[in-house]
């Protein structure tokens, strides 16, 4: 049997996310029939989608409800874990749990067999650095209109929401479709365009890699710049300048430190320690 990699377990836990939500997405029209799942709840992947989760923490914040209380609710325990675990690992919910980033995945797949070699590189590196800054107006954007009381607006324009409404065609938006089916088709030629380019909640989170506890590290002196990290990155980081990674567009998928990506050992891997402690690991260790 073939051995399970970190990328394939990584895999693994996006489709059984994916899974999960469109049971979700479909409970949600169970439920206009009288006839729902007790146990799951779709408002829960409302609070970490690509849009709604940057309205439900400034929601949350700004509420006038007693903060014991709100940190009890659900939403808190959500937003809560969310932050706590980014604090640690950096964005893993970008990496592991998005389900929108996992559709963006699966469609990457496609695109790199059809393009091989020439996928995700169809945009020059100098006007991928600048599309980069659209998530962090995308992110301005989306806490005016949270603010303004305009949430219906974020809602319509938003196509997470509009792969949630799948099973429930009155609460669907075209605009929200239309931009669906461009990200959809964007993935086949570059690998995650809405994280790399319009995500406002993975603009929020990517800001916890400047100072994550845990992050990937680069052994200067062992690499062989070879630049085959840099190709594996689906966000288009260039791995092999970094010594420690900080990056803000890191999504901690982990697939830059899986032991094929690397052709040699203990040269990148994903560590708490300091850079000072790295460089004099021992040789024997092993990347896991």
């Amino acid at each position: 049997m073939k051995k399970i990699t970190k990328v394939n377990k990584r895999l693994l836990i996006q489709i059984a996310v994916l899974i999960t939500v469109i049971i979700s997405a479909f409970n949600h029209y169970l439920i206009s029939i009288n006839e729902p799942i007790p146990w799951i709840s779709e408002s829960i992947f409302h609070y970490i989608c690509p849009t709604c989760g940057v309205t439900s923490i400034y929601q949350f914040i700004t509420s006038s409800t007693l903060w014991v209380d709100k940190i009890k609710s659900i939403l808190g325990i959500v937003i809560g874990l969310s932050i706590i675990l980014t604090i640690i690992l950096g964005p893993v919910i970008c990496g592991f749990i998005c389900p929108f980033g996992v559709i963006q995945d699966l469609v990457a797949r496609v695109g790199k067999k059809i393009f091989r070699g020439k996928y995700n590189n169809f945009i020059s590196k100098k006007l991928d650095n600048k599309l980069e800054y659209l998530r962090y107006i995308s992110l301005v954007l989306a806490v005016i209109l949270t603010a303004s009381s305009s949430v219906m607006v974020l809602e319509a324009i938003n196509p997470y929401h509009a792969f949630l409404g799948i099973f429930n065609r009155s609460s669907i938006s075209l605009i929200g479709v239309f931009i669906l089916i461009l990200i959809i088709l964007g993935s086949l030629f570059i690998q995650r365009p809405w994280c790399k380019y319009l995500c406002p909640y993975g603009a929020f989170l990517g800001i916890f890699n400047k100072f994550k506890v845990f992050r990937v590290v680069r052994d200067k002196d062992r690499c062989l710049n070879c630049k085959r990290c840099n190709k594996k990155c689906p966000m288009g980081i260039e791995i092999q300048t970094n010594q420690a990674l900080r990056d803000v567009r890191c999504i901690s998928c982990l697939d830059c430190v899986d032991k094929k990506v690397c052709p040699k050992a203990n040269t990148i891997y994903f560590t708490s320690k300091d850079l000072e402690e790295n460089t004099n690991l021992d040789e024997s260790l092993e990347v896991k």
